[in-house]
């Protein structure tokens, strides 16, 4: 085994493809979502205190964690539900600070965390200014994680997919406009024309996650549309 590991939403989509691939590499997996057994809520600080109870008293320790859990918010800031909006914040932003203050204290040798952003964070999409700017906040969360935590021996790291085939995403397409759903099919503007695998995604993630000279990077897994 080689150590510890918690993932939040990690019961579908790239959560489950992250699962898989720290197993591969013999790591003890957790997965926290609300749709595992227990439910873990990240919008909720009781639910992720349980969880965290439960991994100190299952394995006393925790190596890795891997902030997965995301929701999406479709609609631009006239059309979009105050209720949307302060979830997405509520999931996105402060339920990666929730788990982050909950498990860094288990991480008493050091460790790893790896939030998942967006690369709508790096290059805004239309209708979708929540989900944007709790994305982009994510990215400076784990910049500041990283140079708070680093004297802890706790590296922190972030990746920013684009255009992934997971539940979510198809979900997500199904609710914008015509003009957005098309530039998705045209793969506008992405420089490689198709669409992501959540396990090519898991890969960056156990790679940040078992690196030990990363720290306080911003990874894009966007077939080049941040570039544009």
């Amino acid at each position: 085994m080689t150590g510890v590991a918690v993932v939040t939403g990690g019961a579908s989509g790239i959560g489950a493809a992250v699962v898989e691939g720290l197993a591969k590499r013999g790591f003890s997996v957790v997965v926290a979502d609300v749709a595992a057994s227990p439910p873990t809520d990240v919008s909720s600080s009781d639910s992720v205190a349980a969880l965290a109870v439960r991994v100190a008293a299952e394995h006393g320790r925790c190596d890795v964690l891997v902030n997965c859990a995301g929701v999406v918010a479709v609609g631009d800031v006239l059309t979009v539900s105050e209720e949307d909006w302060t979830r997405a914040f509520d999931v996105n932003v402060t339920g990666v600070w929730r788990t982050a203050r909950a498990f860094i204290p288990l991480m008493t040798g050091g460790g790893a965390i790896v939030n998942v952003a967006s690369a709508a964070a790096l290059r805004a999409i239309p209708e979708m200014p929540a989900y944007v700017a709790s994305k982009a906040a994510v990215v400076g969360l784990t910049r500041a994680m990283a140079i708070d935590h680093a004297p802890q021996g706790i590296r922190v790291n972030c990746v920013c997919p684009g255009l992934v085939d997971t539940p979510l995403a198809r979900r997500t397409q199904e609710q914008r406009g015509g003009e957005a759903r098309a530039a998705v099919r045209n793969f506008e503007p992405y420089l490689v024309k198709r669409t992501a695998e959540a396990a090519e995604i898991a890969e960056a993630v156990v790679l940040l996650a078992t690196n030990r000279y990363a720290t306080g990077a911003t990874l894009a897994l966007d077939g080049g549309r941040s570039l544009h």
